[in-house]
């Protein structure tokens, strides 16, 4: 079982992040479109903090992330987690759904990630808007903000599904956990970006 420390930062396009990188970091897998499922069985996981997601991209993962114990930094989301790669992802849905695990929330995004030194940045387009992602150790991750024009003392812990249900509330809209894209505007990064839409 791995470790992932990470934190979040929202920026206006991350494409202009992205022509930094291309002068200090180094390409780790170019623009790609994702879709993710999140599992549960009633409420079992949500309540202890655990995460089981497949993500379907040009391949399958199935993840199971759970907490790591110990004090927490502020703005960093530290996490245990285990993943494989699926060979259908349509045969692991009903395996799961065997199992009594239900779908409760789905969402999308383009991303693109990148090494710097030795952080990973994660670039992504989500229906919220653009983010970034470092995960490294949480002062690797401090001087990587820096170095990509970010302020540390900004860096979210927030997951994008927690970030969605605080957009609708302050909208006043009702609950939602399916975080995904307008057909036009995922047509049109899609076209921006390059990617293929694989269904």
């Amino acid at each position: 079982m791995g470790a992932e420390q990470e934190a979040k930062f929202q920026v206006h396009d991350c494409r202009i992040i992205e022509y930094c990188l291309r002068t200090i970091g180094q390409v780790h897998t170019p623009w790609h479109f994702e879709r993710n499922t999140l599992y549960d069985r009633g409420q079992e996981l949500q309540t202890h903090g655990h995460i089981l997601r497949l993500r379907i991209t040009d391949h399958a993962t199935l993840t199971f992330k759970e907490p790591m114990p110990g004090p927490g930094v502020p703005g960093v989301k530290a996490m245990r987690e285990i993943e494989c790669q699926v060979h259908e992802a349509q045969d692991m849905h009903l395996i799961l759904r065997c199992l009594g695990f239900e779908r409760y929330a789905r969402y999308e995004k383009f991303r693109s990630v990148w090494n710097l030194d030795a952080a990973r940045v994660y670039l992504d387009i989500v229906p919220l808007g653009h983010f970034v992602e470092i995960e490294a150790d949480p002062e690797l991750i401090g001087r990587t903000a820096t170095a990509l024009g970010l302020d540390p003392a900004h860096a979210s812990s927030a997951s994008y599904l927690g970030l969605y249900r605080e957009q609708r509330h302050a909208q006043g809209l009702e609950p939602d956990l399916n975080m995904i894209f307008d057909h036009n505007d995922k047509e049109h990064w899609a076209h921006l970006l390059g990617c293929a839409l694989k269904q």
